[in-house]
């Protein structure tokens, strides 16, 4: 073997792990992801999907399998380390996982080769693991941004029917004395 091959020999395990150890980082540190088959999807298509994905602060990783697989250990991921084989790509956020989903769900129905694997929420050290019909359903659900809106406005609502209830009294007041006025003219 020579001296050049043996460098390069050791550079690649010096990648590779590198590569597990940032994607056991990933595995460890996110809170929502979805698992993605993405062969026979076009370049451009993929670029597009990046793009949609970043505009809703999630990243897609293309994943090698082999080091997913290693990266996976002792993390959430584990239970989905049995699926990373083909080709598969890793789709995760620190965010919301309802608008994630939705991203997804959305392309997978306009891509016809993107297809959801699996998903994976992960809260207080629960782990749940999602069919793609659960990804489905997670994606229907209102964002967060939306629920904050609806409580807002539930809240609101009786502080302002109290306010429009205490007006009514003056209100009615008024109206029969202007009413009386109006009779003695």
């Amino acid at each position: 073997m020579l001296k050049s091959e043996k460098l390069k020999g050791n550079l690649d395990r010096i990648q590779k792990k590198a590569q597990v150890k940032e994607l056991n980082s990933i595995f460890s540190k996110m809170t929502a992801g979805v698992l993605i088959d993405y062969r026979g999807i076009e370049a451009n298509q993929i670029v597009e999907l990046r793009k949609k994905l970043n505009d809703s602060s999630s990243t897609m990783k293309v994943i090698k399998n082999s080091l997913a697989r290693l990266a996976s250990n002792d993390t959430p991921f584990a239970e989905l380390a049995v699926q990373f084989t083909k080709t598969r790509a890793i789709v995760f956020s620190d965010g919301d996982p309802v608008e994630q989903a939705k991203v997804l769900s959305e392309q997978a129905a306009n891509i016809e080769n993107l297809k959801i694997l699996a998903g994976i929420l992960v809260d207080d050290g629960k782990t749940s693991i999602l069919d793609p019909s659960q990804v489905e359903a997670l994606s229907k659900l209102p964002s967060r941004e939306e629920l904050i809106v609806k409580l807002l406005f539930l809240l609101q609502a009786p502080a302002t029917q109290f306010v429009r209830t205490l007006n009514a009294v003056p209100v009615k007041f008024v109206l029969t004395l202007a009413a009386i006025r109006d009779s003695k003219s």
